[in-house]
């Protein structure tokens, strides 16, 4: 019992210990990046299981153990503090008296704090799954939808959401194993409707037509506004990672002539905002940093493709890829190969008055794209004076709201930011 007791306490701080560091580069970093991804949405969790070993270990009078829970609690409230602090960057962007322009009759309806120990519930949405909005002209096969809509005796605010998920341009799909429902469900829940979009991913389309796929989805909401309870110009566009980066490309680049399908010329692509949570906007400087990502050995290679198809993260006809290859697999090559693409694929290579309201969230411990991306990005903005907040959430890893969403400190923290993001665009 005393053996199990240390181990249990001393896991707990270990973990508890990750959630606040950030990963040094090397062969572990995959794997310590993975257990950090879990422990710090579950850093409650950790919490609770030291305070259970500490007074285990007092009746015990084990002070070995005691001493190794305590500090797992120390570190689990350390990580919940930093992840859950507040900051100015509302106001920075849209004025001391910001919270006084999101409309009075929504207010109530959003979270009171930061962080709460009580899982995030809300009331059942109306959910529309795999309905068809357009047709990937470059392929043939349908683009396809989940629809959520506000559920029943919710006034809608007219917001309509265009939600791209994370996918690193080549994996998963819309709705991946549930993990973002709970945020549509919530925003569902506040009178927004939401369209999670399956746009078309690498080696079968490139950049291009993934974009297209985005462009389509803005066209088709703007054509359904009216049955959909939305205002055509209160169209916001939101993603993670990879899907960020598409939804600031498609938002900064209205009416383009490449990256505007032919299918939608004429039709209008602009939208009122765009939300993106931890996505690149420098594709050279992105691909640098995927590239210090220790590569899978050749040897494992099909097996971690075979696990992926298995787990549903790959399609069927998809094929694993190396993290250094994700962004010249989608662009055609690396950057001294296609300078011009990598310059169309950059969202900050379009900055310019024109662009529509911004929110940016991502972690200061990402190991995917830096914080350099999204304060670029926030910098150029600011020069055309394009309202733009960007959340930095302490210690925060990449993905750090798709795992136990429910109850994942910096994922309610960021979810607080974009309700009322959302609330000053109605």
């Amino acid at each position: 019992m005393k053996k199990l007791l240390r181990l249990l306490t001393m896991s707990t701080a270990w973990l508890a210990f990750l959630t606040n560091v950030r990963l040094p580069d090397g062969r572990l970093l995959p794997f310590l990046a993975l257990l950090k991804g879990f422990a710090g949405p579950l850093s409650p969790f950790l919490a609770l299981i030291g305070l259970k070993g500490a007074l285990l270990a007092l009746w015990r009078r084990d002070w070995f153990a005691l001493a190794a829970a305590l500090s797992g609690v120390f570190f689990a409230r350390q990580y919940i503090k930093n992840v859950t602090a507040p900051h100015d960057e509302f106001a920075f962007a849209f004025g001391a008296n910001w919270q006084q322009r999101i409309p009075h009759h929504l207010r109530w309806r959003l979270r009171p704090s930061r962080y709460g120990l009580r899982p995030l519930t809300s009331p059942p949405a109306t959910l529309s799954a795999n309905v068809i909005i357009g047709c990937h002209q470059e392929t043939g096969d349908p683009l396809l939808a989940d629809l959520w809509q506000p559920p029943a005796g919710v006034p809608h605010t007219g917001i309509g959401i265009i939600y791209l998920h994370g996918s690193g341009w080549h994996y998963m799909d819309k709705d991946f194993r549930g993990t973002t429902r709970p945020l549509f469900q919530h925003l569902a829940s506040q009178g927004h409707v939401i369209a999670d979009v399956a746009y078309t991913l690498a080696p079968k389309a490139t950049i291009i037509p993934m974009v297209a796929d985005v462009k389509r989805a803005i066209a088709w909401m703007k054509t359904n506004a009216a049955d959909l309870g939305i205002n055509p110009e209160r169209i916001v566009l939101m993603g993670g990672s990879a899907g960020a980066h598409l939804a600031l490309l498609a938002a900064y680049t209205s009416h383009h002539p490449i990256l505007d399908p032919a299918d939608v010329s004429g039709l209008d692509t602009a939208v009122h905002g765009v939300i993106s949570y931890y996505g690149i906007t420098d594709c050279v400087s992105g691909h640098e940093r995927l590239t210090h990502i220790p590569p899978t050995p050749a040897v494992l290679s099909p097996w971690v493709e075979r696990l992926l198809k298995r787990g549903g993260m790959l399609p069927g006809d998809g094929r694993y890829i190396q993290a250094h290859h994700m962004i010249p697999s989608t662009l055609g090559g690396v950057p001294h190969e296609e300078p011009d693409m990598y310059q169309l694929a950059s969202p900050l290579a379009h900055v310019g008055p024109h662009c529509p309201p911004t929110l940016l969230i991502n972690g200061t411990h990402d190991v995917g794209p830096d914080m350099n991306q999204h304060r670029w990005l926030q910098a150029a903005l600011y020069r055309y004076q394009v309202p733009c907040a960007h959340v930095e959430i302490a210690c925060a890893d990449h993905a750090f709201d798709l795992i136990a969403p429910r109850w994942s400190p910096a994922g309610q923290a960021a979810l607080y930011d974009v309700e009322r993001f959302l609330g000053l665009l109605v």
